[in-house]
């Protein structure tokens, strides 16, 4: 894994200098060393848009939308593992504890017994319990979460290009479901929403975009000032 994650860095360091051929290299690299790695399907991903290649971007994204809900269930298997050792370990030290007490009973001043278990039981007393419980517990984690949004844009981004104007804006929906702030989502949504037929949402998504600081393509803007003047606006939501 290590490798891999060597070839990633090394190839997001080429993307920055904007060597998208070297890029790519790297990533496609990292992707043999390590396929269940999801990064460098989202590296390539990227060198592919940037390069104009949506098409051979849509099956990398989707790719990486799988690798990535694999790699949240095998870090979640991980961690729970890593809870259900850490409980049995901290169970055992405290049994030994006892034990111990058990052989040796504990006196204060005087001779008289101590009552309850030494400071240090009580902490493993705790810790057991605290493991325990997160060990039992079931997580209830959406699967979309483990996904970095960018994913979703890039798909989205991908699929408009390459004609697939629904699955595109279903993409960017996804995309401001994780990242309401994503400024060239919001643009891109009003642009492909207007060639849909939807001014009034693009007009939303527009406003959106500049609030973020994206700077709208004034022939658009002029466009869909043009049709939002013979549409009128929708019923006003109860």
């Amino acid at each position: 894994m290590a490798l891999a994650r060597s070839r990633v860095a090394e190839g997001q360091k080429l993307l920055q200098k904007g060597d998208l051929s070297g890029a790519e290299q790297r990533f496609r690299q990292a992707m043999e060393v390590y396929p269940e790695l999801p990064t460098p399907y989202l590296g390539l991903g990227r060198v592919l848009c940037l390069a104009q290649r949506f098409q051979e971007a849509i099956p990398v994204l989707e790719e990486a939308q799988e690798r990535y809900v694999r790699w949240q269930q095998i870090a979640a298997s991980a961690e729970l593992e890593a809870r259900q050792e850490a409980a049995d370990r901290a169970r055992q030290f405290a049994d030994l504890m006892r034990l111990q007490q058990g052989k040796t009973p504990a006196t204060g001043a005087g001779g008289r017994p101590t009552s309850g278990l030494s400071p240090m039981t009580n902490l493993a007393r705790t810790r057991v319990a605290t493991e325990e419980f997160l060990a039992r517990r079931r997580w209830q984690v959406e699967t979309m979460a483990g996904i970095p949004a960018e994913v979703f844009y890039l798909l989205g981004l991908a699929r408009l290009r390459s004609g697939d104007r629904p699955g595109g804006i279903n993409e960017l929906y996804l995309c401001l479901a994780l990242d309401p702030k994503n400024g060239p989502a919001h643009y891109n949504l009003a642009v492909a929403l207007l060639a849909e037929g939807d001014p009034w949402a693009a007009k939303e998504h527009l406003e959106a975009a500049r609030a973020l600081k994206v700077t709208p393509h004034p022939q658009f803007v002029q466009e869909l000032e043009r049709v939002l003047a013979q549409v009128p606006p929708p019923p006003p939501k109860e």
